[in-house]
């Protein structure tokens, strides 16, 4: 019988990664234009130290930091204007944009008769890399299930990596010519551009949740079929939908939540938050706790799963047993009250299956709401947060909380069937296609959404995260790394190989990137599992640790021999380290945070806040190692970890697991609220 079970729970797991596979291929393609960043990332400054000789460029510092640094400002400007473009073109066309900009530019530097075409087309390239850091985060988090979200939005770090690996090859196999083609060495990227483009073009979907933004439910349903491999989507895109706020007359209402379900989220949410009279209690963020205690009843009913990478599952065949008898007496339920037409507000799952069923696989179901005739709206849409606030209040008082309650996301949702929705299909066929967020009245503008109290709490994160993910200097120390390694003295450890100073260096920095591919790896492996906060407090103090390590044992008196080994060593960890916490994390976080129609604003917003980071790590960093030396940098970067891991520990809650709408819903406990 036990190993009945386990057949049965990895022909599951089997049969949940090919459901998923779109999900996954379509992270793939939409990664790719990550590797066009990571090749421009590079190639740019090895082919400065050409195009200088060629042009006759004097003051070459000068001119070195002004051409990494105006495609840099062609990111920021295009960046500024990517969230309304976004939200009016949707994420496809965005990204196609993308694709042709940086062939464009890509093209126009292979040409690059003089130094102000040069200029121009770096301008341009930056522009579609500022289009392509901001969308694809969004895409992924919007198409993926949640239990594999994050793992999917770690693809763009690995994609990135690979684009360092490529270039670096190629960069090394030019070093070995006479005379290297700097023009062939920048203006190769257009090449990938075009794999780029056909697969924006001819494969990728558009988001299911901006096609229902934008009152496209038929398609939005249809995008959505493809990516689940399956017909019976209708649970989720009743999620999505509930999450828009889009349908007239059922905007938030007041304290008119239902006691029962309400303290039951909010009492076994907050059982745990027993300090709130201390003085972490006043420096934190109450999100961080209460979505802590969430995920720790959740991995004790196994609510979260990996479909991702099957095998980390903690699968609970009893807890699976029990779901399959739920739908099997859900679907009869269904039959009984009649068959409804196959249209687009029916598509045969009923509708009356948990808004969270997707989420949470094998959640228990013992607080299920009966069948009414009114029908399913979630919490979320029907009842808005005034009441669940006043509760989660009133709770923190409340420690006579009894340990065998358990938590269930379907809290804020009911599991009452969408009776209401279907009749309302079949009466009026145009609402069909909802309403357009444009012809809605009771739509807010998306500059006011910004300041609502959610938005703007989850804004505040997203951009300073964004921030202090540069001043870490991780970025500046890779771009470098092969004068780096020059500089220190790593090369001569290789130099009986038979290659020049500077080729050797090359060819170890393509070493060290192609270190970095397995920690990607296990990064992607545990995203959903250890989380996003767990990863960055475990990895943001090895990075601390480390980049201090550099700083030290450029001071201590040792041998040259054994301090190049020891500044290789501690390179790579810090490397390898960045990569799995502090590289992909701000991104996955500023992609999931917000709620659907204010997602891409925001993340235009938190993408500006990088992008002005790596402007000024641009040109900081080469003046930092002309003054101060890399000791002295290397020491400033240790101390902004510190503060890092400080505003983690403090300030960013765990979001594994959970879908985008609750997410954004739980984010409208601002820290004035919830004390």
């Amino acid at each position: 019988m036990r190993r009945y079970k386990s057949y049965l729970v990895s022909a599951v797991a089997y049969s949940t990664s090919q459901k998923m596979k779109s999900t996954v291929l379509s992270a793939v393609a939409v990664s790719i234009g990550y590797i066009l960043l990571g090749w421009d990332f590079t190639t740019v400054l090895e082919a400065n130290l050409y195009m200088e000789k060629e042009f006759d460029l004097k003051n070459g510092h000068s001119i070195e930091g002004i051409i990494v640094a105006v495609s840099v400002f062609g990111a920021v400007v295009v960046t500024i204007f990517s969230g309304s473009l976004l939200d009016w073109l949707g994420r496809r066309a965005v990204l196609i944009y993308s694709s042709v900009l940086l062939f464009s530019g890509g093209v126009l530097m292979l040409w690059s008769p003089n130094i102000y075409t040069l200029l121009l087309a770096r301008l341009i390239v930056g522009s579609g890399s500022g289009l392509v850091f901001t969308c694809v985060p969004i895409y992924i988090s919007e198409t993926s299930s949640p239990d594999m979200r994050g793992s999917l939005g770690t693809m763009p770090q690995f994609m990135f990596i690979v684009g360092i690996i490529f270039s670096y090859c190629m960069i090394f196999w030019m070093t070995l010519v006479s005379s290297p083609n700097w023009r062939l060495m920048i203006g190769s990227i257009f090449a990938p551009s075009i794999v780029y483009f056909a697969l924006l073009v001819f494969y990728l979907p558009e988001s299911p949740r901006w096609l229902v933004s934008d009152g496209k439910i038929s398609e939005a349903r249809v995008s959505l079929q493809w990516l689940r491999g399956k017909d019976d989507v209708s649970g989720e895109i009743s999620l999505i939908v509930d999450g828009m706020d889009i349908i007239p007359g059922m905007g938030t209402g007041g304290n008119a939540i239902s006691s029962a379900q309400g303290q039951s989220f909010v009492r076994t949410s907050t059982g745990q938050l027993s300090r709130y009279s201390s003085l972490y209690w006043h420096l934190s963020d109450p999100l961080v706790d209460l979505l802590g205690s969430i995920h720790g009843n959740m991995s004790e009913t196994g609510g979260v799963r990996n479909n991702f990478f099957p095998a980390f599952n903690s699968f609970n065949f009893v807890e699976r047993e029990r779901m399959d008898e739920y739908r099997e007496e859900d679907d009869s339920a269904q039959q009984n009250r009649g068959a409804y037409p196959g249209d687009e507000g029916n598509n045969g799952d009923g509708l009356q299956a948990s808004l969270l069923s997707q989420a949470a696989t094998a959640e228990g179901y013992g607080t299920n709401a009966p069948f009414t005739s009114e029908g399913s709206s979630s919490y979320l849409r029907r009842y808005g947060t005034t009441g669940l606030v006043q509760d989660f209040v009133a709770s923190l008082h409340d420690h006579d909380i009894e340990e065998e309650e358990e938590i269930h996301e379907a809290a804020l949702f009911s599991h009452q069937p969408a009776h209401h929705d279907v009749e309302g299909t079949r009466r009026y066929p145009s609402r069909q296609q909802i309403v357009r967020l444009s012809e809605t009245a009771d739509i807010k503008p998306k500059w006011r959404v910004l300041l609502q109290p959610g938005v703007r709490h989850a804004l505040c994160h997203g951009m300073l995260i964004q921030a202090l993910q540069e001043s870490a200097g991780i970025n500046g120390l890779l771009r470098y790394s092969p004068q780096i390694l020059e500089q220190v003295g790593v090369v001569s450890l290789f130099s009986d190989i038979g290659l020049g100073s500077h080729s050797t260096a090359i060819l170890i920095s393509a070493l060290n990137a192609f270190l970095m591919l397995p920690c990607i790896t296990a990064s992607m492996m545990l995203m959903d599992i250890c989380g996003r906060r767990g990863l960055l407090l475990v990895t943001t103090p090895i990075l601390m640790l480390s980049l201090g390590t550099i700083s030290l044992s450029s001071i201590m008196n040792m041998g040259s021999v054994a301090q190049a080994i020891l500044f290789h060593v501690t390179l790579n960890i810090c490397f390898c380290s960045y990569v799995v916490g502090l590289g992909p994390i701000p991104n996955i976080l500023c992609s999931e945070m917000f709620p659907t129609r204010a997602r891409a604003t925001c993340a235009s917003f938190c993408a500006l806040s990088f992008w002005f980071g790596r402007l000024l790590l641009t040109y900081c960093f080469p003046v930092m190692l002309s003054t101060i030396g890399l000791t002295g940098a290397c020491g400033v970067y240790a101390f902004m970890c510190s503060i890092i891991l400080l505003f983690v520990y403090l300030r960013v809650p765990e979001t594994k697991g959970l879908p985008l709408e609750l997410i954004a819903e739980i984010f409208k406990f601002s820290k004035q609220e919830c004390r």
